[in-house]
């Protein structure tokens, strides 16, 4: 039995936890491969044998958390394209499954960051056009930006606000505001 692709893993993730352990304590920008390498207990030669920078670090990082998302939510998507309460509870799951990680990737300096690298994948998985008309894009940006700001926000300050509460605000400007805001821009 072959583990090699058992310890490549192992290793990667090994990077990836010392840099979250970093980020709780300095800003992302700031982390250097020594101290993810000193922290991870490799060399520099083995960090580069996974990434290229501490910025390809965080976007493999980035990747990991999309790719959960996308794989648990699309099925529910492409099943049903209304987007009920039950979609919405696990799109907040997801977060709370990855909420050590995404407090840190949704930081004020990486935030808008995050949120471009989500939209683009799942405007890529759900073949929308990239270049969809300018009012869709700035509608799609505020949508997010305003959903993952609540989020921060609540993880930030869990106690403010239940999750139900969350749960209806999130769906509350889809429903009410974003899907009705793309598919009637002739009465905007």
């Amino acid at each position: 039995m072959n583990k090699q692709p058992e310890i490549t893993d192992a290793t990667r993730e090994a990077f990836i936890t010392a840099f979250f352990r970093l980020a709780e304590i300095k800003s992302i920008h700031k982390i250097t491969i020594k101290e993810i390498t000193n922290l991870a207990g490799y060399n520099r030669t083995t960090f580069y044998r996974y990434f290229e920078d501490v910025f390809d670090l965080i976007e493999y990082a980035e990747d990991q958390i999309i790719n959960r998302m996308l794989s648990l939510l699309l099925p529910q998507i492409q099943m049903s394209p209304v987007l009920d309460n039950h979609f919405f509870r696990l799109f907040l799951e997801q977060f709370y499954a990855s909420k050590n990680r995404l407090s840190i990737l949704l930081s004020d300096t990486n935030r808008a960051a995050f949120i471009k690298r989500l939209q683009q994948r799942l405007q890529a998985s759900l073949n929308t056009p990239l270049n969809a008309s300018a009012h869709n894009r700035v509608i799609m940006d505020i949508y997010f930006n305003g959903i993952f700001s609540a989020i921060v926000h609540q993880i930030q300050s869990p106690n403010e606000m239940n999750d139900e509460e969350l749960l209806a605000i999130i769906s509350g400007l889809f429903t009410k505001w974003y899907w009705p805001a793309i598919n009637n821009k002739e009465d905007n």
